[in-house]
């Protein structure tokens, strides 16, 4: 009975040891400290680039900057719950209700490519720990890569996702001092700056131009 019993509690473990994820404690305390610390420079890169971006001195620009205040705040409280051995389930949860809410303000504010690619950096880390607990995370849904609808915003015909990817590969190659990489724009109004800057650029392209021409 004894032996029956200690090979139960040995699977029950293991399914929890499943269930948080490959991640080993070590592991996922380090990405969550690797997070909070890069919260930070997020947070000032991020209310630097608004103040030149389209939507500066709007109430829209300062509930932004307030909802990445709140992102970094969430990334001490997660970290500190997981260190004093407390559930973090539902911390990591709202890390990644902020996150969706951040996401779609990067790629369609016209921010510099520094701040975006600090944000790459956080969504990378927060996917980790995300996947660690088995959240799901929204600005990761199923998008079909052909749909470039021509009316509406990009944003709403594409999805996050599909229309982040869109923004950000327009950032890499257009030369515009203004350029149409907006998921409020239509798809086919990004997708042909990126073409045109595909185009223009002889050598040195990114890979994915190779899909525009």
């Amino acid at each position: 009975m004894r032996r029956w019993l200690l090979v139960g509690l040995l699977l029950a473990g293991g399914c929890g040891a499943f269930a948080q994820g490959r991640l080993n404690d070590k592991d996922l305390e380090r990405v969550m400290q690797n997070l909070k610390d890069d919260a930070q420079p997020f947070r000032q890169s991020f209310a630097n680039a608004l103040k030149k971006s389209p939507m500066r001195k709007t109430s829209q620009a300062q509930d932004a900057r307030l909802l990445v205040d709140t992102f970094g705040k969430q990334t001490s409280q997660t970290l500190d719950t997981f260190r004093h051995g407390r559930p973090a389930d539902q911390a990591v949860k709202e890390l990644v209700h902020t996150a969706a809410q951040i996401d779609p303000l990067v790629y369609s504010s016209q921010l510099d490519t520094a701040t975006t690619g600090k944000w790459e950096k956080i969504r990378g880390e927060l996917h980790q720990i995300a996947e660690a607990y088995g959240v799901q995370e929204p600005y990761l849904a199923p998008h079909n890569p052909g749909d470039t609808s021509t009316t509406g915003t990009c944003l709403n015909a594409v999805g996050i996702e599909r229309s982040r990817q869109l923004v950000n590969e327009c950032l890499q190659v257009s030369e515009s001092t203004h350029p149409p990489c907006n998921a409020r724009n239509a798809c086919s109004m990004i997708v042909d700056e990126i073409k045109r800057g595909c185009a223009l650029m002889s050598s040195g392209a990114p890979g994915f131009c190779s899909e525009y021409r």
